[in-house]
């Protein structure tokens, strides 16, 4: 059984309006992936550790080091293109992290949502200018 253990980290977009670009915990604990496992059934076990304000069910795994998204249905091992310069040193002390936040889709909702309620908000005021 092959596993990768490291550092995990979560970045709170859960509001797109209102969201930070730094990952926390500023010091990440480390998790011990399977390889050989879904991530998607890994995902409670990170999100649990990290106490992260996530909705479960709204959450994806990005990599650090290059911005990929990794596919919750597959296994690690089936992601070896995606992990290729994952454990290598990246200097100045940075090591790189597996970061949980929300789903592109979610924030693309929210956006969308977010909009319509200022569309619907604006459009009485417009009319009333017109």
């Amino acid at each position: 059984m092959a596993t990768l253990a490291c550092r995990v980290q979560f970045l709170d977009d859960t509001d797109p309006f209102n969201s930070t670009n730094f990952p926390e915990p500023s010091r990440p604990p480390l998790f011990t992936f399977r390889e050989d496992l879904a991530l998607g059934t890994q995902l409670a076990g990170v999100h649990r550790l990290l106490r992260a304000p996530h909705k479960l069910d709204d959450c994806t795994l990005q990599l650090s080091h290059n911005g990929a998204y990794l596919d919750l249905e597959a296994t690690l091992a089936e992601q070896r293109d995606e992990l290729e310069g994952f454990q290598d040193d990246t200097g100045r002390g940075r090591k790189n992290s597996i970061i949980l936040r929300t789903q592109l889709s979610v924030r693309v909702h929210a956006c969308i949502g977010e909009w319509r309620l200022k569309q619907a908000w604006l459009m009485p005021v417009l009319r009333e200018h017109a």
